[in-house]
């Protein structure tokens, strides 16, 4: 096995654990759980079609992570979910709802809105991360080639 796909198991591994566990911290407590998305500021409605489909959808990403053939595109899935999670933690700290919900199950119902903020930050760069080794780097070494060679034509032009 070689180094790379070491890495993209182990980071396929981690944001997988991770969705296992706020999946895990949803189903054990059902009852908890739906109140807290019932607390949240959308209507009843979306809160108990969220309630169910937040943790499948959980899971489902936790088992794509783990499948070879699905896993890129269950990295970016994970950069979708986690970027919506934090834009509504994002949303909500700015104090646009009036209110501020609590809704964090687990270890990350005693982390406050900016910590939770930051730990979403990292797992979704760290899921990126994956994403950009899986493409071996291409688009970032297109980015990088074209800024390079654009450096070089402006020194050209100044000379």
């Amino acid at each position: 096995m070689s180094r790379k796909e070491k890495l993209l198991k182990v980071i396929a591994g981690i944001i997988a654990a991770l969705f296992f566990y706020a999946a895990m911290s949803k189903l054990i407590d059902l009852d908890k759980s739906r109140q807290e998305m019932r607390n949240q500021v959308f209507p009843t409605v979306i809160a108990d079609l969220l309630w169910w489909l937040v943790p499948l959808t959980e899971l489902l990403l936790m088992c794509l992570l783990l499948y070879l053939p699905s896993r890129l595109r269950a990295l970016y899935a994970s950069v979708a979910l986690l970027s919506a999670f934090t834009i509504y933690i994002a949303i909500t700290m700015t104090g646009v709802f009036g209110r501020v919900p609590c809704s964090c199950g687990g270890i990350l119902s005693h982390m406050g809105y900016g910590t939770h903020l930051l730990f979403n930050l990292v797992f979704i760069g760290l899921a990126l991360w994956g994403v950009a080794i899986d493409n071996e780097w291409k688009a970032m070494n297109r980015w990088l080639h074209l800024n390079k060679e654009r450096s070089f034509r402006q020194l050209n032009d100044q000379s």
